[in-house]
């Protein structure tokens, strides 16, 4: 590789700027204005599920936006704060002393958003993107849906002003239903219009910023309205100007949580943003590199924590938010990123005022997608695993939250990888009469033939350590069903690959085998594979003649063996016509 391919392929935006066409420049510009009017209110939101103050969401979202222009491989995903990193941010600091302070939990929030953007950039570094494909799309939504629950639990003492609720999910339901006498009737309607005016527009007019919309109404709203006098909360002082750079203020006792915490935000935000990259790379016709995913992801989030500000992922609603509005390149988050800027250094002594249940509804609104009715039905319908798997999820993040929630969900996807990759399907195959290479499972087509004295048997999964001795086992109760049987074709095409535990196995296989009078034949192992049973010794003890290219050819060569026969050794000497040969029907067990 090229050194400024190399570059390019670190950096992306190295590669395509020079590339970048003036016609795309105003299209870019206008979605990064649609981009920043659901960034801004959302960012403060998010700021609130994070037990942070909401500057922080802002603060995120210049060096996160910009950052991953550079470093990340999709066109139009657009980062920034979102609920999954948000809870995900504010469970990691909530057991954290001192959190009450603004001051304390906002460096904190910055030190978990740092911490999880140096796990994605070493990630990204040891190139470990293949590891997102052992995490299910069903456990995903499972733990999407879940989120989002807790989310929109967590805002509701806000909507009915009511006293701020606990952490846990069962502790809100309670305290909900334990002060709903105290409901405020306005902060209630404040609640009731603005979900209206997100949901109804949003689903007439999607492409209309309505949070923006909303925010500007409670802005002037508050101008001349007193909130506070209808003992309506509002978000209060929000400080002016641009963040200070730096490494957050943060202890040496807090380093080990915030470490293993940004680990946990990174895993999380690594799911969602990955999601949005894909979904919007397929819709676009591109492909996107996992590993400079977690490359650009870990530059956002490293750029966030030192501004300040707090972790950040690609977001599914604003990328849509991009793409509906025109984006056509990762300029358009630049452009976002300047209005943020700007907003930052001239418009945030205007949110003093306003009622802080208009940030509620706002979060309410953004993480409604996430609870996907709609895909739960469908697992429930198509495969049941995937519809448990996807309850279990989502109960983990009720009933441990985010973090433990999180480590079943993925611990509950690995367990099915290993489940499944036990659990190996041994058919046994039969020839399609008047075909010599047409072999298919006996039990699906019973019009199939077999040689004489020869049970051929496919595993249709690779061989491992996992899964050998249960193969082993179905193997040996195989043969024993058939007494005829005097040779066994096993082919193994679908192992490419060959383990010491598996060999071990195959060796013990042929030794049992012999013992039952039956030879054991190899039919389509791959190079890898065979290397490895060669230099285990197995080669050596199945013998020559042993091992062949294809099932046809090695079931001539077991019935050669059965008629005593001499093998030949290489398959080029080999012209046989199994036409020849005498068949009988029906299925050797």
């Amino acid at each position: 590789m090229s050194a400024s391919a190399h570059v390019g392929r670190i950096a992306p935006m190295i590669a395509w700027l020079p590339h970048y066409r003036r016609a795309w420049l105003v299209p870019d510009a206008l979605a990064g204005v649609s981009v920043a009017a659901v960034a801004i209110p959302t960012a403060m939101g998010y700021s609130a599920v994070a037990l942070a103050p909401v500057q922080v969401g802002l603060y995120a979202l210049p060096a996160a936006l910009v950052l991953y222009a550079v470093f990340g491989s999709s066109r139009h995903v657009s980062v920034g704060p979102t609920s999954t990193v948000a809870l995900m941010s504010g469970a990691v600091i909530a057991g954290m002393q001192g959190v009450q302070d603004p001051a304390r939990a906002a460096a904190l929030t910055a030190g978990v958003a740092l911490a999880a953007g140096v796990w994605l950039a070493l990630f990204g570094i040891l190139r470990l993107g293949w590891v997102t494909d052992f995490i299910s799309r069903p456990v995903i939504v499972g733990f999407s849906f879940g989120l989002g629950i807790t989310v929109i639990t967590g805002e509701l003492s806000h909507i009915l002003g009511i006293p701020a609720a606990p952490a846990h999910f069962l502790e809100r339901i309670w305290n909900v239903l334990s002060h709903i006498s105290q409901t405020n009737p306005v902060t209630v309607a404040f609640a009731a219009v603005g979900l209206a005016i997100l949901f109804i527009g949003g689903a007439r007019r999607p492409r209309v910023p309505w949070a923006l919309i909303l925010m500007v109404g409670a802005i002037a709203l508050a101008q001349f309205w007193d909130a506070r006098g209808h003992n309506v909360e509002v978000i209060g002082t929000v400080p002016s100007g641009l963040p200070t750079f730096g490494l957050p203020a943060i202890s040496g006792p807090d380093l080990w949580s915030i470490a293993l915490g940004g680990l946990a935000v990174a895993v999380a935000g690594v799911g969602e943003g990955l999601s949005a990259a894909r979904i919007f790379a397929s819709r676009g016709d591109y492909r996107i590199d996992a590993d400079s995913e977690f490359l650009g992801g870990g530059m956002a989030n490293i750029g966030a924590g030192l501004s300040g500000g707090m972790s950040v992922c690609g977001s599914l609603s604003r990328t849509g938010t991009a793409v509906t509005s025109g984006a056509r390149t990762q300029i358009t988050g630049v452009w976002a990123a300047l209005i943020v800027i700007l907003f930052l250094l001239t418009m945030t002594g205007l949110l003093t005022d306003v009622p802080r249940v208009v940030l509620s509804v706002i979060v309410v609104a953004s993480v409604w997608f996430l609870l996907d009715v709609r895909a739960l039905r469908h697992y429930r319908r198509v495969r049941r695993n995937d519809y448990v798997s996807s309850l279990v999820a989502l109960a983990g993040v009720l009933f441990f939250g985010p973090l433990y929630g999180l480590l079943a969900a993925v611990a509950l996807s690995l367990l099915g990888v290993l489940y499944r990759s036990s659990r190996v399907n041994i058919d046994a195959l039969g020839r399609i009469p008047g075909e010599k290479a047409g072999w298919g499972a006996l039990a699906d087509h019973p019009e199939r033939t077999h040689v004489s004295g020869v049970m051929v048997l496919r595993l249709d999964a690779p061989l491992f350590w996992a899964n050998c001795e249960t193969t082993h086992m179905h193997i040996l109760e195989a043969v024993d069903t058939d007494e005829a049987v005097r040779a066994l074709v096993l082919d193994l095409e679908a192992t490419g690959q060959m383990d010491t535990t598996t060999a071990t196995m195959l060796s013990d296989l042929l030794t049992e085998l012999r013992r039952r009078d039956v030879e054991l034949f190899i039919a389509r192992l791959h190079y890898p594979a065979r290397v490895v049973l060669e230099k285990a010794g197995f080669t050596d003890a199945l013998g020559p003649g042993h091992v062949w290219h294809s099932i046809s050819q090695t079931v001539k060569a077991a019935s050669l063996y059965i008629n005593g026969e001499p093998l030949p050794e290489v398959d080029d000497a080999v012209a046989w016509d199994l036409e020849s040969e005498p068949q009988d029907p029906g299925s050797t067990g």
